[in-house]
C-alpha cells in the first residue's frame, strides 16, 4: 500500500518533523510504504494521502476524492487569518479548514480544546475519527544539576511577536529584578535591537541577549532555573500546545506560564512547583507569584521526579503510537 506525505517544504521544521516522523513510523508498522512529495503531480496511485495543512489537504482531496486521507491539525487556520487584514485570505482559509475537518477520514488534533473548538458551529464536528497528541520534539534530558536552582536565573527563548507576550515578560521581569536584585534574564532571540530598546525603557540591568543554533539551544537551557512562556487567552492560544513548554521541562526549567493555553491547564501537573498566571496577564501579579516562590524553600529532587512523570504521561511516544496505529487501522487502512 502506498501512502504519500504531501507537504510544502516551508511547513516542515524541527517541531513538525518530529510529529510527521512519528506518524510515518506508525504507517510503516501497519504496512504502508510512505513517500514525501512537494508537488501534487508527484502523487501516483495513492492508497492514502497524509497532509499537515488545509491547503494541501484540499488540493489532494479534489484530485483524489476517493482516496483515504489523514491530516494533522496543528493550529486554527481561520482564527489565525482573523489576525490579518486580508479578507480574501480569511475566506479561503476558512473554507479550506471547513472542507478538511468535514471530509478527512482521520484527523490528528494537538489538544482536547482543539477538538472541542471544531465541535462548535460552523464546523459541527461530531465524529470519533481522531487522535489527540500534543506538539513536542524533545525527550527529557539525562543531565540534572541541582546547583542551578541556587540562582534566580530566567530565560526566554523565542520571537518578539505580539502574541508571544514579550512585553509582559519584560514587564514581569523588571518587577522581579526590583525585588530580587541578583536575578538575571537571558534572552535567546534574533531581534536584538528591538529587545534592547524595550529593555532600556524598563530599566532592566541584569540581562544578556544570545542567539544560538537550534541544536545548541537545549544545552543552553540546562543552565537556568525559570523559563517564561506567557500567552493571553484567545482561540489560537487556547487550542495550541507550544513546544516551548516541552523544551523548558526537558531541561528541568520551572516554567512561568499562563492559563491562556488550555493544554497546560489540563495536562501539565507541577504540584507545588506550578507558577501559572491567570489571564488577562498582569505583570505585577505574576512577579509577586515568582518572588513568593523564590523566597520559599523547595525540594528540587522532587521536582525532577515531577517533570519525569509529565514526560511519561504527556510527552511520550509510547503513549501515542498505539493510539495512532489503532485509529489508522480503523479509519484509513485499505481493506
Amino acid at each position: 500500500m502506498k501512502a504519500f506525505l504531501y507537504v510544502d517544504k516551508r511547513s516542515l521544521n524541527e517541531a513538525t518533523l518530529y510529529y510527521v516522523n512519528l506518524v510515518e513510523e506508525c504507517l510503516k508498522e501497519i504496512g504502508y510504504e510512505i513517500r514525501c512529495v512537494y508537488k501534487l503531480n508527484d502523487i501516483k496511485s495513492p492508497d492514502l494521502i497524509f497532509t499537515i495543512t488545509s491547503f494541501n489537504y484540499v488540493k489532494g482531496f479534489l484530485r483524489y476524492p476517493f482516496v483515504k486521507t489523514l491530516t494533522w491539525r496543528q493550529g486554527l487556520v481561520y482564527q489565525e487569518s482573523l489576525m490579518t487584514r486580508s479578507w480574501w485570505k480569511r475566506i479561503l482559509q476558512g473554507l479550506t479548514e471547513y472542507i478538511t475537518v468535514k471530509t478527512a477520514d482521520m484527523l490528528m488534533f494537538v489538544s482536547d480544546c482543539m477538538r472541542d473548538y471544531y465541535s462548535r458551529s460552523p464546523f459541527g464536528y461530531n465524529k470519533s475519527n481522531y487522535v489527540i497528541m500534543p506538539c513536542y520534539n524533545l525527550r527529557l534530558s539525562e543531565f540534572f544539576d541541582l546547583k542551578k536552582y541556587n540562582k534566580p536565573t530566567f530565560v526566554y527563548a523565542g520571537g518578539v511577536s505580539k502574541w508571544q507576550s514579550v512585553d509582559t515578560i519584560l514587564d514581569t521581569y523588571a518587577e522581579v529584578e526590583h525585588e530580587i536584585p541578583n536575578a538575571k534574564l537571558f534572552l535567546y532571540c534574533k531581534d536584538n535591537e528591538t529587545l534592547r530598546n524595550e529593555i532600556s525603557k524598563r530599566g532592566i540591568k541584569n540581562y544578556e541577549i544570545k542567539f544560538v543554533s537550534v541544536d545548541q539551544l537545549q544545552g543552553e537551557l540546562l543552565q537556568y532555573k525559570y523559563g517564561f512562556i506567557l500567552r493571553e487567552k484567545n482561540w489560537v492560544n487556547e487550542v495550541a500546545t507550544p513546544t516551548k513548554m516541552n523544551s523548558y521541562l526537558a531541561a528541568y526549567l520551572i516554567p512561568i506560564y499562563s492559563d491562556g493555553v488550555d493544554d497546560f491547564k489540563r495536562n501539565i501537573r507541577l504540584g507545588d512547583f506550578r507558577i501559572m498566571a491567570e489571564t488577562p496577564l498582569n505583570a505585577k501579579v505574576i512577579a509577586n507569584q515568582i518572588v513568593e516562590f523564590e523566597r520559599s524553600s523547595h525540594d528540587y529532587n522532587l521536582y525532577k521526579s515531577i517533570v519525569k512523570e509529565n514526560f511519561e504521561r504527556h510527552y511520550n511516544d509510547n503513549v501515542y503510537k498505539p493510539l495512532i496505529k489503532e485509529a489508522l487501522c480503523k479509519y484509513v487502512l485499505k481493506k
